[in-house]
């Protein structure tokens, strides 16, 4: 049991803090998102008390918060990307972005940048959204990636390489 509680206490402080920003990107939530990853983590704990293995800490940890964010949406179908696109988002969007010390045109520059990649991203249809996410936020492998939404590898890289177009020709039209 200590060995367990162990392997727990070091999933926690490797893989929560992108467990959380990718909750919060999928959500637009933060108490939410905070609250989904929690419950990854005790979902998790529970399926390892059962006896059951756990392989890979980090393709099932994200696995079980994708499970959880598609329970989310099902239960709050009056959700809505216009009310996350209102220009009035609460800072969501700003606090989604890496926090920048430096106060330069550039810096300011790239938080713009970022901040329309984020808004278009959020336009996306979900499985180009949530495999670009994972990809280009949480930086998942292909394999992690494959294994977490339980597709082939393939699958997942034309979604990728066809997220990529799609966001491409939203950043263009802007």
């Amino acid at each position: 049991m200590a060995d367990l509680t162990e392997t727990f206490r070091e999933a926690f402080e490797r893989h929560a803090d992108e467990l959380f920003r990718h909750a919060s990107l999928r959500l637009s939530d933060r108490d939410r998102a905070l609250e989904l990853t929690q419950e990854c983590f005790l979902r998790a704990w529970q399926y390892a008390g059962r006896g059951e293995e756990i392989r890979e800490m980090r393709p099932f940890l994200f696995r079980t918060l994708r499970h959880l964010i598609i329970d989310e949406y099902r239960k709050s179908k009056s959700f809505s990307l216009d009310s996350m696109m209102e220009d009035d988002d609460g800072g969501q969007i700003e606090r989604m972005l890496p926090r920048d010390d430096t106060n330069t045109l550039e810096a300011a520059m790239d938080r713009f940048d970022g901040k329309h990649a984020i808004a278009a991203i959020q336009e996306l249809p979900d499985l180009y959204r949530e495999a670009l996410t994972m990809r280009y936020v949480d930086n998942l492998s292909l394999k992690e990636i494959a294994e977490i939404v339980r597709e082939s590898e393939n699958v997942v890289s034309v979604r990728l390489h066809r997220g990529l177009k799609k966001l491409h020709a939203l950043l263009e039209a802007e």
